[in-house]
Order: C-alpha cells, then sequence, then structure tokens
C-alpha cells in the first residue's frame, strides 16, 4: 500500500497531496481503509471530486440558520485553507516559473550574443584576406569578448607558460580573461559593497533625474547593489518630446562635456567609510544602449574633500572615458581611497508609446503617475512595428500626420467592435486587446509602438460610451527605460607579471612570414619632471612548432604600434662579446633597434643621461656602467626597432611535411566521386615546394624565386591524383598558381587535373569515364602556430593598474601567395 501511495503522491502538487494525506489518515483512523484494493478505490473517488471543480475553488458556501453546524462550518474552513494553500503554492511556482524564465532568457541572450561577437570575429578575418595589399592572405581574429583560442588545457600550460628567458611560472600567474579584455592575474579582490557574509556596507540612492519619471516599488534603486542578477532596478521616464536640455540648469555639478540630450539621471554610493576602489562594472537593464558618462569619486561623503574624475567622456586615459552598451560596462582605473561615488548616466533612446484617454485628464499629472506605474513599460522588449512611410516622407512627418488618420481609424475599430461585442465589451482596457488585433491584421499603417492604454486618474478603467471618438483622444509619449541588473565596486590587486597562451590557430598554407595587430591598453604616470611614462607593456612572441623550447618562441611588434614604449629590461640572449660594452651591467634588446638616437633608457621611470650606459654596435644590447648601475630599480626602454620586429619568418627547414594518411593508414585522401562541379576539396593545401625554389638574398632582404623548378611534373613533393586506379597529369602552372583551360579538357585524352589551393579540379567532359574512385597522395605542413603574450606591470607600486588586450589579428603569408604573384 505504501509504494502504491508514494508513487501516486509524486505525480500530485504539494498543497493537494498534503490535502489527500489529511483525508486518508482520517480514513485508516476510521478503519475505513485496510487493503490496497479500498486506497485505491479511495483515491480514485477523491479524485474525481477534486477533478469536478475544474480548476475554481473547492470552498462551497453553506447557509445556515439558528445553531451553527460545526461539521460544515469545519468543512467551509478546511476548504478555505485547502483553497489559500492551492494559491499560495500555485503564486510560488509561477515567481519561480518567472525568475527561471528569465535566468534562461538571460543565459540564452548571452549564448547568442557570445555567437554573435564570434561571427564578428569571422568577419574581421574574411577583412583582413580582403584588405590584403602586402601579401597575407590568411587571418585569425580573436576577441577576448567571446575568445574561441585561449589555451585552458593544465598540462599544456605547464609546459607552455615561461617567461622571456624561459622561467617556468606558476599557475597564479595565468593571465585573467575578465569581461572584454585580457589583463594581469589578480592576487586581490575585494568587494566593497557587502563583506564575505552579505552584510550590505554601501547605500544607493537616486539623487538626480530629467523628465517626469516614478518608480515601481517592486524594482527599488536598492536592487541596483544587492549582488543577485535575478532583480534589477528600472525607471522609466514618459516625455512628450526629445529630451533636450542642459543639466546645469536644472542642479548643481561637477561634470563637464556631458551631453546635453536624453534622460539624465545621477546616483550617488554611499560607502561604510574610507574605501579602495579600482574596478566599477555596470550590468545595464535596458532594451537600448545605456551610457556612463561620468564617475567621481569623493574622498569625504560632503564632498568637501578630493574629488577624482574616474570616468570622463574626454578623459586622458582613453580606457576611463565615457561607455555605452546593453552588456555589461567594466572600468578599471589606479585604485582611489574615497567614500562616495557619483554616477551620471544617459539613455539618450526612446520608444514612442500611444495611449487613449480621457480627454478631460489628458493633461493630469496624477494620470501619468499612474501609467509609468505600470509594469509593462519596465519589461525589455524592442517589438515596435516598423515604420513604413512614403518615398521622401521623414518618419517625423508621417509620425504627426498619424496621429490624426491613424487613430481615428483605430477609434472608428474599436467603436465598431465594442458595439457587436455586447456584454462582453465592459471597459475600453478589454476593447483595446480585441481591436488591436483587428488594426494588426487589417491595413492599418501606423509605425509606432502600440502599448494601448486606458485608464483614468483614479487607476479604474472606463467604460465605452456611444460618443467615444468625442470623449477620448489619442496621446503620445516618448519612453525612456533605463536600470541595473547589478552594479559592482571591488578593490583589485594584480600581479606584477602574468602569460597569456593560445591554442594552435587555424592558419592553413605552406607559410613564409606571419604579422601581428592588437588593441591594446596601457596606463601613463606621471613623473616629477612632467613626462607621461608608461608603466604597463606586453610582450607577443610567436612558435610555430610542437612543444616548442624557449628559441622556438619568435617575439614580434604589433604592426600598429610604431615604437616600442616600456620593454622590461632583465637577462640577455645575445651570446657574443662586445669590447666597447666592458665594465658595464648589460641587457639585450627584444628587437635589435634602429638607431641608437631613438633610445631612452628610464630608471624607476626617470630618464638615465647618455653617458651612463653603451649601446652595442649592432644594436641588439645595452650596457648600464657599473657604477651607475642600481640592483634594486627598475628599468624600462623605449625605442625604434627595425623592421623585421614586425614580422616572423617561417624557417622551412625546421618544419618537416607530412604525407596523408587516413585512419586506416594508408596513404592517400579518397573520394567516392567528384562533387557537381567536377572538383574534389582535399582537408589540407599541398606543400609542393622546397628551398629548391626559394633563395634567400641577402642584399635584398627577401626570397628570390626560381621559376624554373616550378614543372608539375617534376615537383620535390608531387601531387599525385588516381581516378579509378588511373594517374592523371597534373598541369597547374604554379609559377602563377593557374591553370590552362584548354589544356584541362584536352590533353592526355582527358586524364588531367589541376590544382588551386585545396581544390583537385577535373575536366568537364571525362572522355565517356566516370570520375570515381578518387585517391589524391599528397604531402601538407603540420605547424602549430601558437601566440604568447607576457603582460607586466613595471613599477613597483601601482598595484591595482593593469595592461589589457582587447583582441589580435594574426596574419600570414605563403609561399603560395608569392607563386600566384609570381
Amino acid at each position: 500500500m505504501g509504494k502504491y501511495l508514494d508513487d501516486f503522491l509524486l505525480t500530485m502538487p504539494d498543497t493537494q497531496r498534503k490535502k489527500l494525506m489529511e483525508l486518508l489518515e482520517i480514513k485508516q483512523q476510521e478503519g475505513l481503509i485496510k487493503s490496497d484494493y479500498e486506497l485505491k478505490a479511495e483515491l480514485d473517488r477523491l479524485m474525481a471530486q477534486l477533478n469536478q471543480y475544474k480548476g475554481v475553488p473547492t470552498f462551497k458556501a453553506r447557509h445556515q440558520t439558528g445553531k451553527t453546524n460545526s461539521a460544515d462550518y469545519n468543512s467551509s474552513l478546511d476548504e478555505i485553507a485547502f483553497d489559500l494553500m492551492t494559491l499560495f503554492s500555485a503564486s510560488g511556482q509561477i515567481d519561480q516559473i518567472i525568475t527561471d524564465n528569465h535566468q534562461l532568457s538571460r543565459s540564452m541572450l548571452a549564448e547568442l550574443k557570445k555567437k554573435v561577437q564570434m561571427l564578428d570575429s569571422q568577419v574581421e578575418r574574411y577583412k583582413l584576406i580582403m584588405q590584403n595589399t602586402d601579401g597575407f592572405v590568411e587571418g585569425v581574429h580573436e576577441q577576448f569578448q567571446a575568445q574561441q583560442y585561449t589555451e585552458t588545457d593544465s598540462e599544456a600550460l605547464a609546459l607552455l607558460r615561461k617567461d622571456r628567458y624561459g622561467q617556468y611560472l606558476a599557475d597564479k600567474y595565468q593571465g585573467e580573461i575578465v569581461a572584454d579584455r585580457l589583463q594581469l592575474a589578480s592576487y586581490e579582490t575585494i568587494d566593497q559593497l557587502k563583506n564575505p557574509y552579505g552584510r550590505k556596507l554601501a547605500d544607493i540612492r537616486v539623487v538626480n533625474r530629467t523628465g517626469d519619471m516614478a518608480t515601481n516599488p517592486e524594482h527599488p534603486v536598492d536592487y541596483a547593489i544587492d549582488g543577485s542578477l535575478e532583480s534589477y532596478w528600472a525607471e522609466v521616464v514618459l516625455s512628450d518630446e526629445p529630451i533636450t536640455h542642459d543639466i546645469s540648469d536644472i542642479w548643481t555639478h561637477d561634470y563637464t562635456d556631458y551631453p546635453k540630450d536624453g534622460a539624465m539621471t545621477e546616483i550617488e554610493i554611499k560607502l561604510s567609510g574610507l574605501t579602495t576602489v579600482s574596478e566599477i562594472q555596470f550590468d545595464p537593464y535596458c532594451a537600448y544602449p545605456l551610457e556612463i558618462v561620468a564617475v567621481h569619486g569623493y574622498e569625504s561623503a560632503d564632498k568637501d574633500a578630493k574629488m577624482y574624475a574616474l570616468i570622463t567622456p574626454d578623459h586622458d586615459n582613453p580606457s576611463q572615458r565615457s561607455k555605452k552598451s546593453v552588456g555589461l560596462i567594466s572600468f578599471q582605473f589606479p585604485s582611489v581611497d574615497i567614500s562616495m561615488l557619483r554616477v551620471l548616466m544617459r539613455q539618450e533612446n526612446y520608444v514612442k508609446e500611444n495611449y487613449i484617454v480621457s480627454i478631460d485628464e489628458a493633461n493630469q499629472a496624477e494620470l501619468w503617475q499612474k501609467i509609468v506605474n505600470d509594469n509593462q513599460l519596465l519589461t525589455l522588449g524592442t517589438d515596435a512595428i516598423a515604420d513604413k512611410v512614403s518615398p521622401g516622407e521623414s518618419i517625423a512627418e508621417f509620425d504627426k500626420k498619424n496621429e490624426l488618420t491613424g487613430w481615428n481609424r483605430y477609434l472608428s475599430a474599436l467603436k465598431n467592435w465594442a458595439a457587436t461585442a455586447g456584454n462582453a465589451a465592459n471597459s475600453v482596457v478589454d476593447a483595446a486587446k480585441a481591436a488591436m488585433d483587428v488594426v494588426r491584421t487589417g491595413n492599418y499603417k501606423n509605425p509606432m509602438q502600440l502599448a494601448l492604454r486606458s485608464i483614468s486618474a483614479t487607476g479604474q478603467p472606463q467604460q465605452i460610451p456611444d460618443n467615444l471618438s468625442q470623449q477620448w483622444t489619442a496621446v503620445s509619449k516618448l519612453s525612456y527605460l533605463y536600470g541595473f541588473y547589478n552594479i559592482s565596486l571591488t578593490g583589485r590587486k594584480f600581479q606584477q607579471r602574468s602569460i597569456y597562451v593560445s591554442k594552435p590557430l587555424p592558419i592553413n598554407g605552406n607559410m613564409k612570414m606571419l604579422s601581428l595587430m592588437t588593441d591594446e591598453k596601457h596606463h601613463n604616470v606621471t613623473m616629477d619632471n612632467g613626462d607621461a611614462v608608461r608603466i604597463t607593456d606586453i610582450e607577443y612572441y610567436i612558435a610555430y612548432k610542437k612543444n616548442p623550447d624557449v628559441g622556438a618562441w619568435k617575439p614580434i611588434l604589433p604592426a600598429n604600434k610604431d615604437y616600442v614604449e616600456g620593454e622590461l629590461l632583465f637577462g640577455s640572449s645575445v651570446t657574443e662579446s662586445y669590447p666597447e660594452m666592458l665594465g658595464t651591467i648589460q641587457f639585450s634588446f627584444r628587437f635589435p633597434i634602429i638607431s641608437a638616437d631613438t633610445v631612452v633608457l628610464r630608471r624607476d621611470g626617470i630618464p638615465v643621461p647618455r653617458a651612463q650606459y653603451v649601446i652595442s654596435t649592432d644594436g641588439k644590447k645595452l650596457g648600464i656602467i657599473s657604477q651607475y648601475y642600481s640592483a634594486s630599480s627598475i628599468y624600462t626602454v623605449d625605442y625604434k626597432p627595425v623592421e623585421d620586429a614586425y614580422i616572423v619568418s617561417i624557417d622551412e627547414t625546421e618544419i618537416q611535411p607530412m604525407q596523408y594518411i587516413n585512419d586506416q593508414g594508408e596513404t592517400g585522401e579518397t573520394f567516392a566521386a567528384v562533387d557537381d562541379n567536377n572538383t574534389v576539396t582535399i582537408k589540407h593545401v599541398p606543400f609542393v615546394f622546397r628551398n629548391q625554389l626559394f633563395a634567400y638574398d641577402d642584399t635584398l632582404e627577401r626570397y628570390n624565386q626560381d621559376d624554373t623548378q616550378l614543372q608539375a611534373e617534376d615537383l620535390y613533393y608531387p601531387v599525385i591524383v588516381r581516378v579509378n586506379g588511373v594517374e592523371y597529369k597534373n598541369i597547374t602552372d604554379y609559377s602563377s598558381g593557374t591553370y590552362d583551360t584548354s589544356r584541362l579538357q584536352i590533353e592526355n585524352e582527358g586524364h588531367v587535373f589541376a590544382q588551386i589551393g585545396n581544390q583537385i579540379i577535373f575536366p568537364i567532359a571525362a572522355f565517356g569515364d566516370e570520375l570515381k574512385n578518387i585517391t589524391v597522395d599528397y604531402y601538407y605542413l603540420t605547424t602549430d602556430v601558437r601566440l604568447k603574450a607576457i603582460l607586466r606591470r613595471n613599477s613597483a607600486g601601482y598595484e591595482s593598474v593593469t595592461p589589457a588586450v582587447f583582441s589580435y589579428s594574426l596574419r600570414c603569408q605563403t609561399y603560395d601567395q608569392e607563386v600566384r604573384n609570381g
């Protein structure tokens, strides 16, 4: 009996399960249930009794006069209690479903956003190829907002995470990817809005707004700093026209160069005391981008002490300028000790909302207070009906015209529907909902978002009068929605160096050289002499062999940098001896310098006089005269490098081509037949050249191509194609990367092919032979191209400062490309 009952009860909601258990226990105590058969029968009877209510309350009114019938009275109370429990349970379940759906929606949107960002990376890659003006035809684009090529294998990282001269670094030096950037690893992160036990450490309030606004008590501003992504703060501002004004005319402030349009709002966060802050993140609640215009920090809550302009529209540091987004907005800056923070934000985007209101109440503030409190206005959405305008007509002109004609058509449709609906048309709200379907599926062409309301200042829906169009009018309002899921303030301290290593990057072809471009953020400090000195640096290296040792990592300078700035001097990779550098402490440049005149040596940020150091004649080393050297100081150097710093040339003697072997251990890639274009596409680009084709000219500093070695029938690594066991002739002209179409059709009785890239092209007319059972035997290069970035903060202080990389693009020039350009 127990198992049957337990299995059955598992299928029921909690409240019904409890009620059934109570009833069954009473029956058992009274001795009315003694067997499984009786239990099943009683359950069937009780379920039939519940089903007859069909979702309506179980409570039944029992009229009594005179002496109260205690049994009826208790039954009524039990039914009321059961109905209340059911409603409470259902309400809780609905709340949980809404919360789950909200989180799921955010998760799905985040995943979609990530996929869009990955598509952006692919677009950037193709743009690199399409903009080829220097022979770089392959490309990989990585943006850390949605990274694809970051190495995460701990065993691989343990082998690859090495500093410039091969020193192994522990896990704690692994570069962090936060928000949209790669940065130094942090060793301390303190949440300044709540303590580790969840106790609140700050208060937040809205101190200033522009426009007519009302908040919804279900979404107070406190939710912006509660640390939960399930709750949020949201406000909406309604206005008759786009908001344009100067906030200086409205409230006192110390902001500069702020915009003059949109809904401007200022919030204030008071901390529990003097607090160290170095990072602020905003997670906006909005359908359109929300702009963080400015953030000011104050040492005291009454603003009479020092003020820090942390974020401004024209900040000297580009990474501390205003940002706008619908996604996470993150700011980093040198740590400051503050007691209060003020944030100026702006929502410049609005949605046009249309309302049907009583003519008498259209200008009453109480009415619009009721409307702005409507939850529907706080719901994210961008489902406005698209504007449809005549050729040459502006949207503004169309809106103005349709404020009369469009709404009159709507009111007419509403009146006609209400007249035929009878008792169902008991309010304008119900009428509007039904008429909406009529106008949306008919010829109604209103461009505005039809968020219809019919409400009076008392909050009660209005009955439909006969003279509807004379009693009610259409009013358009502009709705500005803004808010935050979460605001976080943290104090971070970063390691002095960190390393990032990519996965093997998907670069195909017979590589010749690689080039790099990056999008970075650095920090400068102003020294006592007035110089702005960079205290952060990022070094890049490329390796193209598996399991690279120290020598396999080739330094490279991004092509969008003219100079090396803030390179840390330590150690030496140059083994030659230099007589001119005797008596000096010697260091290697990462790249040879183009001229000694471009070199600026700094000790702890201060320039070192030229007489205190020596530069080798070949521009590879720098030596500090011993008597001027300080072992406790940090030395950095700025210089202009030679042109070779911008490329990594591939030494093909270090790369061994591989013959294609399938999973069964057989040589050659096989195909059942050709495609509709009489071609087959192999997995790799064949490697057909070797160093006998190219000789390096030291004077011209380039490869010279020997076209006499480019005969398809006499390649060092030939491409062999067999069709039904018959070997076909290769007619590709490798000196130009093309083929003669007439030869392809008539030569060798059609038993020919051309190889362009990774495509094998056959004749259109195959002389009666079926192009089936095809085997392509070839060699290809297996290179593991990886990028390594070493991030540094070259200062003993400023622990809250980190460099950052937002994206990088790696481009490849191939021998194939040189042949095609030949």
